[in-house]
């Protein structure tokens, strides 16, 4: 079977001969015109030569081609943007959706597989193993045991005593306590010397208190889940810009390990506080409430992209349309349906989906908006052209 890259290189080599093909269709148009039209006028002439020019400087790629590697365009036309912001972030659990696991017995803890920070965990999943067996002064469970049968003995034997008031009132009351005390820690022990704590809902850890091995005292916190219905985005919004944070109306952001951005709208989310007065560390803090989904886990940072006002009759490309080389941005413009021309452009704010375009590029033309790099590694590969001689 032919590997990936043999079909890369077929197609760039075809892409090459096109454009040596076409090329030498061109030489030889311009050779027959110069033996026929020797003694046109120097107008033509200039025209001949704008024509070879712009020959030279475009990609052709087939429309077929352009097909196969699956080629989208976009038709330059003002619109809509929305002022931008780019910053940093954190997705935080709602503090009612939090639920924290302890231990309900005394002894060394095992966690269960898997069971680490971000990672999701489904309702009533084990998430780790209590044991007392083995500890110094013995098995917590049987100790309790025992305590409740000394102090049932011992209350047993004050009752009939105090009922003929042969003891004091306090003495039995006393006895009764520790009794009923005694019951109460032997009820919330396990017959056994190990209990498996599990977690009460689906959701994501979001802290682990605690490492295999390690001893915990019953009560303590083993970790803690949050459930992935409602989560919150921190935006931490510098505080320079804390005139325009009243304006602030959305947010697109890309959660940390995902390289898909994710809008706010999307999600059925809203803004929930943004107050320019509580600046925290030269940020100031922008909260807004979503539906979770699988990208978004608690305690992930993100990309954040604050939307402000909408301004009217701005010109934006797709930011895939773009690619960069040596600080220089620039897109592909097509002509005709098989050409492309590398053009400069000048950007402004980028939004995480779209980006500004100050100069470069008019309304109306059309520019390559999925598949820029294709265009790209076509016009790296290409066959350079021979130069022109023309001897009048």
């Amino acid at each position: 079977m032919k590997s990936y890259p043999y079909y890369i290189c077929i197609f760039f080599l075809s892409l090459a001969l096109t454009f040596a093909c076409g090329h030498s269709h061109n030489e030889e148009t311009a050779d027959h015109d110069e033996l026929h039209h020797h003694d046109d006028d120097a107008d033509h002439h200039e025209d001949e030569e704008d024509h070879h020019d712009h020959d030279n400087t475009d990609i052709i790629i087939e429309p077929q081609q352009a097909q196969k590697f699956q080629l989208e365009y976009e038709t330059v036309k003002p619109g809509e943007f929305q002022d931008v912001i780019k910053t940093g972030g954190v997705i935080e659990s709602s503090t009612s959706d939090i639920y924290t696991i302890t231990a309900k017995k005394s002894g060394v803890v095992t966690l269960a597989p898997g069971v680490n920070v971000g990672a999701l965990v489904n309702s009533g999943a084990r998430v780790a193993t209590i044991s007392s067996e083995g500890l110094e002064g013995g098995d917590i469970n049987r100790a309790a045991l025992a305590n409740l049968a000394t102090a049932k003995a011992e209350y047993e034997r004050l009752k009939p005593l105090y009922e003929d008031n042969l003891v004091t009132a306090a003495t039995f009351r006393e006895a009764e306590r520790v009794y009923h005390e005694a019951q109460a820690l032997a009820g919330i022990k396990s017959s056994g010397g190990s209990i498996s704590e599990s977690s009460p809902t689906s959701g994501t850890f979001t802290q682990v208190f605690v490492n295999s091995g390690q001893y915990v005292e019953m009560g303590a916190p083993i970790a803690t889940v949050a459930k992935n219905s409602r989560l919150t985005l921190r935006a931490d919004l510098p505080a320079k810009y804390s005139s325009r944070a009243a304006y602030v109306e959305s947010v697109n952001f890309i959660p940390e390990g995902s390289a898909e951005i994710i809008s706010l709208r999307d999600l059925d989310g809203k803004k929930i506080s943004g107050a320019a007065s509580a600046s925290m560390g030269g940020y100031i803090p922008v909260y807004f409430s979503f539906s979770g989904n699988s990208q978004s886990h608690p305690g992930g940072y993100a990309e954040v992209y604050l939307l402000g006002s909408t301004r009217e009759g701005v010109i934006s490309v797709p930011r895939a349309a773009i690619m960069e080389l040596q600080g220089n941005k620039f897109v592909y413009v097509m002509h005709d349906g098989h050409a492309y021309e590398k053009r400069l452009v000048k950007t402004g704010t980028d939004n995480g989906e779209r980006v500004e375009i100050l100069e470069g590029i008019q309304e109306g033309e059309q520019i390559v908006a999925k598949g820029a790099s294709v265009v790209r590694m076509a016009e790296v590969s290409a066959v350079a052209p021979p130069a022109h001689s023309h001897n009048h």
